[in-house]
């Protein structure tokens, strides 16, 4: 009786030891998932912003659907201007679009990393850029390097919403320099000479 009664309790404690297993992996799964890091929301699609690392800087395009090769194509220092111009406002409202917002971070410097994206329709060279600050992904876009190109927010959509009206098309030269191809040159090329509307110098880094 003694030995028949220990191997229906083992029994037991064997299907007991495997619910406790599966509800601690279920616990631990919904923490990691929960503890994933900030998000925002684009196209009514939420997104992971964490980019402390090569691994997850690459895994953050995933999130679209793009590819990029793992080594970036760049990286920098930028410096969010103070004072936002015609060019920085517009692109502040793409990143708007996206869930995102520059003008917490005005006066602040951030890291810019820039990957090639190997599967872009129609597009032999694109490129994705990043700013992060903190670990964190507070800007960037999809362009490609040429002013007479393109640019897009992370889904990838052609075109803008609305930048807002009367704001200039955006794009990226082949530095990787924020631009209005309607300007003779990049928006940080020449600071202007009032220091509350001056874009700094190092704002968007030409390698």
């Amino acid at each position: 009786m003694f030995v028949l009664s220990f191997k229906h309790n083992r029994k037991k404690t064997i299907i007991v030891l495997a619910v406790l297993l599966a509800a601690v992996t279920g616990a631990v799964a919904l923490a990691a998932v929960r503890n994933a890091g900030p998000r925002a929301v684009s196209g009514g699609k939420e997104y992971i912003l964490a980019a402390a690392d090569n691994d997850q800087r690459v895994a953050f395009f995933g999130q679209f659907g793009w590819k990029v090769k793992s080594e970036p194509v760049s990286e920098g220092d930028v410096t969010i201007p103070e004072k936002f111009n015609d060019v920085y406002t517009a692109y502040n409202n793409l990143q708007k679009e996206q869930g995102l917002d520059l003008e917490p971070y005005a006066g602040r410097t951030c890291r810019q990393w820039v990957y090639e994206i190997t599967n872009y329709p129609q597009q032999e060279t694109m490129r994705g850029t990043l700013l992060v600050y903190d670990g964190r992904v507070i800007g960037g876009d999809l362009s490609t390097p040429a002013l007479d190109g393109f640019m897009t927010g992370f889904d990838g959509r052609d075109e803008s919403d609305d930048y807002s009206a009367n704001q200039p098309t955006l794009a990226r030269d082949n530095t990787g320099a924020l631009a209005s191809p309607s300007s003779a040159a990049p928006a940080s090329s020449e600071p202007k000479k009032s220091a509350s509307s001056a874009v700094p110098a190092n704002a968007w880094p030409t390698d």
